[in-house]
Protein backbone atom coordinates (compact mmCIF):
# COMPACT_ATOMS: atom_id res chain seq x y z
CA UNK A 1 0.00 0.00 0.00
CA UNK A 2 1.08 3.56 -1.23
CA UNK A 3 1.24 6.44 1.29
CA UNK A 4 -1.38 8.92 0.09
CA UNK A 5 -1.98 12.66 1.23
CA UNK A 6 -5.23 13.82 2.87
CA UNK A 7 -5.76 17.16 1.16
CA UNK A 8 -8.96 19.12 1.49
CA UNK A 9 -11.61 19.22 -1.32
CA UNK A 10 -15.26 20.71 -0.60
CA UNK A 11 -14.53 21.43 3.19
CA UNK A 12 -13.43 17.60 3.40
CA UNK A 13 -10.59 15.73 4.28
CA UNK A 14 -9.97 13.31 1.20
CA UNK A 15 -7.39 10.22 0.48
CA UNK A 16 -7.28 8.22 -2.99
CA UNK A 17 -6.88 4.92 -2.74
CA UNK A 18 -4.51 2.87 -5.26
CA UNK A 19 -6.47 1.90 -8.27
CA UNK A 20 -4.96 -1.81 -8.48
CA UNK A 21 -5.64 -2.27 -4.82
CA UNK A 22 -9.67 -1.49 -5.74
CA UNK A 23 -9.30 -3.55 -8.24
CA UNK A 24 -8.56 -6.61 -6.23
CA UNK A 25 -11.88 -6.10 -4.41
CA UNK A 26 -14.31 -5.74 -7.94
CA UNK A 27 -14.33 -2.33 -7.37
CA UNK A 28 -12.75 -1.46 -11.08
CA UNK A 29 -15.07 -2.30 -14.34
CA UNK A 30 -13.43 -3.80 -17.15
CA UNK A 31 -13.07 -0.58 -19.16
CA UNK A 32 -11.39 0.50 -15.92
CA UNK A 33 -13.60 3.20 -14.60
CA UNK A 34 -14.07 3.08 -10.47
CA UNK A 35 -17.41 1.60 -9.54
CA UNK A 36 -19.76 4.40 -7.00
CA UNK A 37 -19.90 2.87 -3.89
CA UNK A 38 -21.36 3.98 -0.29
CA UNK A 39 -18.28 3.83 1.80
CA UNK A 40 -18.55 3.74 5.91
CA UNK A 41 -15.14 5.29 7.31
CA UNK A 42 -15.02 4.56 10.91
CA UNK A 43 -12.30 6.14 13.27
CA UNK A 44 -10.23 3.59 15.60
CA UNK A 45 -7.93 5.60 17.33
CA UNK A 46 -5.82 9.00 17.10
CA UNK A 47 -4.68 9.23 12.83
CA UNK A 48 -6.20 5.86 12.69
CA UNK A 49 -9.36 4.94 10.40
CA UNK A 50 -11.12 1.98 8.56
CA UNK A 51 -13.04 2.08 5.07
CA UNK A 52 -15.70 -0.54 4.31
CA UNK A 53 -17.48 -0.57 1.31
CA UNK A 54 -21.74 -0.53 2.00
CA UNK A 55 -22.92 -3.34 -0.06
CA UNK A 56 -26.55 -4.31 0.00
CA UNK A 57 -26.64 -2.23 2.92
CA UNK A 58 -24.52 -4.41 5.06
CA UNK A 59 -20.90 -4.01 6.26
CA UNK A 60 -18.72 -6.70 5.80
CA UNK A 61 -17.50 -8.43 8.97
CA UNK A 62 -13.81 -7.66 10.21
CA UNK A 63 -11.98 -10.87 11.28
CA UNK A 64 -9.58 -8.66 12.98
CA UNK A 65 -7.72 -5.22 12.05
CA UNK A 66 -3.85 -5.93 11.10
CA UNK A 67 -1.41 -4.14 12.84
Amino acid sequence: MAFRKLVERDGSGMVTLDKADLRVDGMVSEDGTIRESEMHIQRLARGAYLVRVVEDGTLPEIDSIPR
